[in-house]
């Protein structure tokens, strides 16, 4: 199976949405057995399953016990960290950390990202398994607030915590209604790899070619940042443009705030596309919505360094 975990640091992992698609089949095969004519069958069958279960949870009881007497805290953490032995851990109620624990791990994930917007994301409450988050700073009051949630803050979510009913958060804006954003797990996002954006010269950006659109990666303050090569106001690719003092001057004059999540200081209604940017290991990743069945891990090539 490919590996499109932003965390890859080269080993082989299963990507999140193939996990999803096997339970899922697993889930169709559980239903069809309860639609066998022959009742014996059903029995035999739900049985077998059963059984299945049981083994396998107390083979991975016992591979925990036997971690932990080791005293393998860098074993022990690689097991639980994983997606794959993750999900089967709270399958069988044996996850030796709790949800609480495990989301503020994920949402510690992506304050980088958040912070480099001059930002942050606060959990609020955590009752019967959902979740009430809280956007502070800017990222509060930017218009795209929901992009960055969707593809940075759900994909942080989902991977850590699977078993979470859902989370809602308060104060953002998005293009449906004002006030709270409620999200529901679902697919995880897609991350491409940027290359040569660690070359990139400081007060500078490049436009990158990926399977989607074109990207805009900009360098201000030693940070990096990216958004949509596309000016909301004219349609024109940014990189046609400048940029001066942390703006982003479209070739039509256009300004945009880089660290500012891409609004303009000079009309509150305009703003740029902004993408989760995550630096790990060398590598540059943006994170963009995928379909269900992504099965690859793309990467984008310079086209203007």
């Amino acid at each position: 199976m490919s590996n499109n975990n932003p965390n890859n640091n080269g080993s082989s992992h299963t990507h999140p949405n193939d996990l999803a698609r096997e339970g899922q089949r697993i889930q169709e095969l559980v239903e069809k057995i309860g639609t066998l004519n022959d009742p014996a069958a059903r029995r035999m069958l739900q049985e077998c399953l059963e059984s299945v279960l049981s083994f396998y949870g107390h083979g991975l009881e016992r591979i925990l016990e036997l971690v932990d007497k080791a005293g393998s805290e860098k074993v022990r953490d690689a097991l639980i960290h994983d997606p794959g032995v993750c999900a089967l851990l709270l399958i069988h109620g044996l996850h030796p950390v709790s949800l609480e624990a495990r989301l503020s791990e994920a949402l510690d994930k992506v304050r980088p990202y958040m912070e480099s917007h001059g930002g942050n994301v606060e959990l609020l409450s955590l009752e019967n398994d959902y979740a009430k988050l809280r956007l502070q700073g800017h990222c509060k009051t930017c218009p795209s607030s929901a992009v960055t949630l969707e593809l940075a803050v759900r994909a942080a979510i989902e991977e850590a915590c699977p078993d979470l009913a859902g989370f809602e958060v308060e104060g953002i804006k998005t293009d449906a209604e004002p006030g709270s954003f409620e999200h529901q797990p679902s697919a995880a996002p897609e991350w491409t790899r940027i290359e040569s954006a660690q070359e990139l010269a400081e007060g500078s950006f490049m436009s990158v070619r990926t399977e989607a659109d074109p990207l805009l990666i900009c360098r201000v303050n030693d940070r990096l940042y990216a958004y949509r090569d596309h000016c909301p106001a004219c349609n024109l690719p940014l990189h046609l443009g400048e940029m001066k003092e942390g703006l982003i001057l479209c070739s039509l004059g256009h300004r945009f705030d880089v660290r500012r999540a891409g609004s303009s200081p000079d009309n509150a209604d305009l703003h740029l596309d902004p993408l989760p940017l995550l630096t790990q290991d060398g590598v540059v990743k943006v994170a963009r919505a995928s379909a269900p069945d992504a099965a690859h891990q793309p990467h984008a090539s310079p086209l203007h360094p």
